[in-house]
């Protein structure tokens, strides 16, 4: 199994709690424009790590990271 992808998905979901974190405590209450951009170049850097080639079969948790991917950037347009 491949290290890599899981310390992708664990280092975007950092990446938006700090940025997140970060806006409050400046109480930036604005940009939600821009942290929904961020939020899909996310998104859309886990579908390149979860490839569409991912057998549902043969690698069920990448499958359905890649689902949930898809489901989400399908729900911020």
């Amino acid at each position: 199994m491949r290290e890599d992808r899981w310390q992708h998905l664990l280092h975007a979901a950092f990446l938006l709690e700090e940025e997140d974190s970060a806006a409050r405590a400046r109480g930036d209450t604005s940009g939600t424009e821009e942290r929904q951009r961020r939020v899909k170049r996310l998104l859309d850097s886990l579908l390149e790590v979860f490839p569409s080639s991912l057998d549902p079969v043969d690698d069920f948790e990448g499958y359905a990271v890649r689902r949930l991917a898809q489901v989400l950037l399908r729900t911020l347009e």
